[in-house]
């Protein structure tokens, strides 16, 4: 019996030792019919019309989303062409043996992201046409202040959202919301897969001319939309959040998959956990998901090594913060090496990355953070403020600055100075640890022990309950034996009538003060990551000094 192949319009007799019939031309084992199956006309001059016929149906049904599945969906083997919320889950679940959750459906239009897109493309025709005008519809949100666009080292509070989610976020006339690139980039995507333009979340690591990194802390990521090439159109990309009109060169950007771009939102859900005080096995599990579906991108692996540094797992940490570098070895990485050496008290190698993070991106604003620090480290303090202020003009809002002015203050014995700084550091980010810890040091010093004590219990709060011994001991090191005695009358009193912090300058040291660089200025050497302590967090890519402190 011969068997005719409808992918290669082959008729041929199959071999008697397959057990199922095998075109001998593409090799397949499905659509295949016997030949007496078939009409009484000669196959070859047949069913050129039906390939026709099944193309035109193809291509009337949205293109790669009917072929794939009059082709059948294999979980795991995910093509670089969308896919549906579905398709994603079950992709996922093959590659990580975990259910993502619910941002599958980041690049998923409900209704009101559908109806977004048409408002926006309303007229337009082509797919490059449709992508222009909802990146112009996004740009009027930002413009009527829907969402804010200004560079962050840190993740917010709220987690990251779907398509639908973010769009929500920014519709209000004023809201501020700090949108990530991601987001926009997704809520793009999505706008532009409901008019049946196969868009594309890209990541992208520098445009040219630009004289600081995209993404500061090397941990956010900066992303951007593709159209891909087509026959009749070369591949496109648009800059969906900061609106350049400028494309990036061959090699510094990245067209992703949808799980590569859900790998990116789970990195960004861990980081939250971590820059926020919350759950950081949670974000521990995130982070492990996120590298599995997107192993290439250094963002994610940067993400990861905070997570492990913070928790513990140094030589893991270091490990991945490594394998960042080896996937980008650009400003932001070597920001953070910087960071990691400073913490193992390595400051000459500090220095030699952050030089060349300078040389490829002067205006990088936490890399003159990070110099400040190492002169700091160094005793040089009049090169450290030159630093600070360079920082300072090139992003005054950074997190960390008030931080790093705190123990700069405190290094020239102006504790005024320096607890106004670390009090402002604290209500910047109330649930960061790190702040907290150099108020508490800049509080013992300036004698100020109840509200040392204070900071303590904050921080405590915020540590698992599995490293709540070890934390006490490290800072019972940091603080004095005293740390954890009961509040004393006037603390209490303080908590009962709301007192709270003041950023007045008029905060007095009390009795005995005592410099911080007097015995806890760190020095070279100083700085100790032991397998298994408690771990404050690395940081957003910032020079965090007072990881672990020999008393």
């Amino acid at each position: 019996m011969q068997y005719h192949c409808v992918q290669c319009n082959e008729i041929f007799t199959p071999d008697p030792s397959e057990a199922r019939p095998r075109c001998p031309k593409c090799l397949r084992q499905h659509g295949l019919r016997p030949v007496e199956a078939l009409q009484p006309v000669a196959p070859k001059r047949n069913v050129l019309p039906v390939l026709i016929a099944v193309g035109v149906l193809v291509t009337a049904a949205g293109g790669y989303g009917a072929y794939r599945k009059l082709h059948g969906h294999k979980p795991g083997q995910v093509p670089l062409a969308p896919i549906t919320a579905e398709e994603l889950r079950e992709d996922a679940l093959a590659l990580t043996g975990k259910d993502a959750g619910e941002l599958v459906a980041l690049l998923s239009a409900d209704a009101r992201v559908k109806a977004f897109a048409e408002r926006a493309a309303q007229g337009q025709a082509t797919p490059a046409a449709r992508a222009k005008a909802v990146c112009s519809a996004l740009a009027e949100r930002k413009q009527k202040q829907g969402f804010v666009g200004l560079a962050r080292v840190e993740a917010r509070e709220a987690p990251p959202l779907t398509a639908s989610g973010a769009l929500a976020a920014i519709e209000k006339d004023g809201a501020r919301f700090p949108l990530y690139p991601l987001e926009a980039a997704a809520l793009t995507v999505a706008a532009l897969r409901s008019l049946d333009v196969p868009a594309l979340v890209t990541e992208v690591f520098r445009f040219p001319n630009e004289t600081k990194p995209l993404d500061p802390s090397g941990r956010l990521g900066y992303y951007a939309v593709a159209l891909p090439k087509t026959e009749s159109a070369p591949e496109q990309l648009f800059d969906a959040f900061g609106g350049r009109s400028t494309s990036p060169a061959a090699g510094d950007y990245k067209l992703l998959n949808d799980a590569q771009a859900l790998g990116a939102a789970l990195s960004l859900r861990g980081l939250t956990q971590l820059d926020n005080g919350g759950d950081t096995r949670a974000g521990l599990a995130d982070s492990e998901l996120a590298v599995k579906l997107a192993p290439s991108s250094a963002a994610v692996r940067s993400v990861r090594a905070a997570l492990l540094l913070a928790t513990g797992g140094v030589e893991a940490g270091t490990r991945e913060l490594d394998a960042a570098f080896s996937l980008r070895s650009d400003a932001p990485r070597r920001n953070n090496l910087a960071t990691l050496g400073l913490l193992s008290g390595e400051a000459d190698a500090a220095a030699k990355e952050i030089a060349a993070a300078l040389a490829e991106a002067p205006d990088y604003a936490l890399a003159h953070v990070t110099l400040a620090t190492i002169h700091l480290m160094r005793g040089e303090r009049d090169l450290g403020r030159v630093e600070l202020d360079k920082a300072e003009r090139l992003e005054p809002d950074l997190a960390m600055l008030p931080q790093v002015w705190a123990q700069y203050y405190a290094s020239t014995n102006d504790l005024d100075q320096a607890l106004a700084k670390a009090q402002q550091a604290v209500l910047m980010r109330p649930k960061d640890t790190q702040a907290l810890l150099v108020l508490a040091r800049i509080d013992r010093a300036a004698g100020r022990y109840d509200d040392m004590r204070k900071q303590a219990r904050a921080i405590m709060a915020r540590v698992p309950s599995d490293q709540q011994e070890r934390m006490r001991e490290l800072l019972r090191s940091m603080l004095g034996p005293t740390v954890f005695e009961a509040p004393s009358e006037d603390e209490q009193a303080g908590a009962a009538t709301g007192a709270g912090l003041s950023l007045s300058g008029d905060a007095k040291p009390g009795s005995g003060p005592r410099l911080l660089t007097d015995s806890d200025a760190p020095k070279p050497g100083a700085l100790q990551l032991q397998p298994g302590a408690p771990k404050l967090q690395l940081g957003s890519g910032d020079s965090r000094l007072q990881l672990k402190l020999n008393p």
